[in-house]
Order: structure tokens, then C-alpha cells, then sequence
């Protein structure tokens, strides 16, 4: 997507107006990549042990980066990120009989080491991405052998992890593997709250934790509106010397960004209330971004779904309520943030690189940022 030089002198000066630095990379941007790179780096050189020692010692501290990433989480997507993009270029060329000898090197060392936690989560979380890339890449996703094959993959994530218990071992990420492997489950529903119950009882602090509870909620994945709403009140309880009535909004963040129907049994100044708890706790920009680019951009359009009018007005009010969020808490714009945010009926891309990205995540969010300015008369 090259600029013109048109549009690059106007995005030059709009930006200095705002008076915002505009970020290349962020702490928590340098942070992922350095931890990614750390596993892959340990898989590569093929020294596992040193591997899931690190895996369950951040895990055990609840280490997180300074946006609230699990830094145990990112070493496991690092070690990972290898091996399944064979199969989605053997899928993407129509050839449903992919090679997986990546998998079975993995799968191999999971045998050989039953008992450690750290390596059955990386296996089982390659078996999982490649049921996703069977999900979304193959030629028929609905086709006998793509559902079988997704199936297959769940079906031997959960085996690898199923002998271990998170709350005996003290694991988070162990439990929230486990939750990422609910499609394995043969009553995912009635396994979806005390999977989520017992991730959040042992680390009630990592926020993507709520997010993915909240998405795993609706109708469309293993639950309703109103157990979305019941358990994103439950959580409120259960977090709320953390959190204040933070969690609230945690659980409901990605459902509203995927669901319009959520709106429908969101308590408005709830989630507000809520979005304030949050940036008192949290004083990083990554979240002021992410809150901020939620409210402005995401919200501008209705998400997939249907939206009553009563859900459209709720969408409305917090899309304005971005004001207080821009004016009080932004001290800094993060493009990729902003990228992701915007709305999935835009048709983005999904494998637009990082440097598109990031120049579409700073055109945004310039763009925004400065019409909202000139409209609050500043």
C-alpha cells in the first residue's frame, strides 16, 4: 500500500498538531517478539528442557509483559510457530494429504517426556493451530476429511494434556490450554465454565484470560448472552480486589467486537465504570491504546450479528465515550494497535505485513484522533 506523498504531508501534519509521538515499536511490541523469538530460538537448537523450564517458571510467577501478555504463553507460540505453515501452504495449493512430519518430531518428544507439563502444552497447542488451519484454509472446510482432521487435532491436543492438573501444579497456562482445547470436549458447554473457573482462580491478573472466557460465551462458540452477562458479573466478584469492576468489561471486550447481539445484555455504565477501573490499574499506554482504539474505531460499525436498536444506542454512547479515554489517558500512539482494531467488515487482509500495518494503524488512528480533536472545538 504505498502513499502518496500527498497523503504522507497531510498525515505528517496532522500528526504534529495532535501532539502524540507516534510509536514504531512499543515496550510490549519489543517484549512479544523478544519472548517469541526466545522459543523458537530454544526449539531450534532442539533443547526442549531448558524450554519448558523457562515455560513453567514464568508461568509459575505469573509473568506477565508490561501490556499483560503471559510470557509463558508467548515462549509456547514462539516454539510452535514453525511447523504448521506447511500445512497451510499444502492446503492453500488444494492438496488436502499435507505433510506433517514437523508434527510427529513434536509429538515424539511429547511421548518420550509424559510427565512435563511444558512440552505436552506446546504439542498440544500445534495440534490445536493446525485444526485451525484445517478450519480456515482448507479448499472445503466443511468437507468429511477437513472435520476429521480438526477433530483429530483437538482430539489428540486434549490426550496431551489431560493428565496433568493445573491446580495441582499451580499452572495457569496449563489451565488455559486446556480451555483452548474446548472443542475436544465432548460437552463443551457444561466444560466451559469450570474450565474458565479454575483458569481464573489461579491467575485472577492476566486479562486475556477474561477476553477469551467472554468470546467462548456467546451463542456462536458454547454459551448465551445471558450466561455471557451472569459470568461477566461473576468475574466482576471474583477479581474485584484486582480489578475493581474491571473484569466486567475484560469478559465483554472481544465478545462485543465479535457479536453485535452482546450489546442486546451489556449494563452500559457497568462497562464504563468498568473501562475506568481498568486504566486506574493499568497505567501503559498498550492498554490506554487498546481502550481507546476499542471505543473509536472498533465500535464505529456494528459487528457481525444482528443489533437491536436498543444494542446500536448502547454501541453508540461508548463509541463517544472514547473522548474521555483519548483526552485523559493517551500519551502516545501505537499503529498496531489501532490496525487491529478496525472492524472486520473493512476486508482487511489477513496476512497484510507488519509494515502495512502498522502505516494502516497509524493512518487510523492519526485520522480519528485528529477529527475528534477538531470536532471538541480544541
Amino acid at each position: 500500500m504505498a502513499r502518496t506523498a500527498v497523503t504522507a504531508a497531510e498525515l505528517g501534519t496532522l500528526t504534529q498538531q495532535l501532539g502524540l509521538p507516534v510509536i514504531d515499536k512499543s515496550e510490549e511490541e519489543m517484549e512479544r517478539a523478544w519472548y517469541l523469538h526466545r522459543g523458537q530460538k530454544l526449539v531450534r537448537q532442539e533443547n526442549w528442557t531448558q524450554l519448558s523450564v523457562e515455560i513453567q517458571q514464568f508461568d509459575e510467577m505469573r509473568a506477565l509483559t508490561s501490556g499483560g501478555t503471559p510470557i509463558s504463553e508467548l515462549l509456547t507460540r514462539g516454539a510452535r510457530g514453525d511447523i504448521v505453515q506447511p500445512i497451510r501452504k499444502s492446503l492453500e495449493n488444494r492438496d488436502t494429504s499435507p505433510k506433517t512430519e514437523g508434527l510427529s518430531a513434536y509429538q515424539a518428544i511429547a511421548d518420550a517426556n509424559p510427565k512435563d507439563y511444558g512440552i505436552a502444552m506446546i504439542v498440544a497447542y500445534t495440534h490445536m493451530d493446525a485444526a485451525w488451519v484445517w478450519q480456515h484454509y482448507s479448499p472445503q472446510p466443511d468437507a468429511e476429511i477437513s472435520l476429521n482432521a480438526q477433530h483429530r487435532h483437538f482430539k489428540i491436543a486434549r490426550a496431551l494434556l489431560d493428565p496433568f492438573d493445573a491446580n495441582r501444579l499451580n499452572a495457569p497456562a496449563l489451565a488455559a490450554a486446556k480451555c483452548a482445547a474446548l472443542p475436544a470436549q465432548e460437552k463443551p458447554k457444561i466444560s466451559l465454565t469450570k474450565l474458565y473457573e479454575t483458569l481464573v482462580s489461579l491467575d485472577p491478573k492476566t486479562a486475556q484470560y477474561l477476553r477469551s472466557f467472554g468470546v467462548n460465551l456467546l451463542p456462536g462458540r458454547f454459551g448465551s448472552y445471558e450466561i455471557l452477562n451472569a459470568w461477566a458479573l461473576k468475574a466482576l466478584e471474583h477479581t474485584r480486589t484486582l480489578w475493581g469492576t474491571g473484569a466486567y468489561a475484560w469478559v465483554y471486550l472481544d465478545a462485543l467486537r465479535q457479536d453485535a447481539g452482546a450489546f442486546g445484555v451489556l449494563d452500559l455504565n457497568l462497562f464504563m465504570e468498568a473501562l475506568i477501573d481498568i486504566l486506574d490499574r493499568c497505567g501503559d499506554q498498550h492498554t490506554a491504546n487498546l481502550l481507546a482504539a476499542f471505543t473509536a474505531v472498533t465500535l464505529v460499525q456494528p459487528a457481525p450479528g444482528y443489533e437491536s436498536l436498543f444494542g446500536r444506542r448502547k454501541r453508540l454512547q461508548l463509541n463517544e465515550a472514547a473522548d474521555w479515554i483519548i483526552e485523559t489517558q493517551l500519551r502516545e500512539i501505537h499503529p498496531l494497535v489501532w490496525a487491529d482494531a478496525l472492524p472486520r467488515s473493512f476486508g482487511i487482509p489477513g496476512d497484510l505485513g507488519t509494515e502495512a500495518c502498522k502505516d494502516l494503524g497509524r493512518e487510523t488512528a492519526v485520522r480519528i484522533l485528529a477529527h475528534r480533536h477538531s470536532k471538541s472545538g480544541h
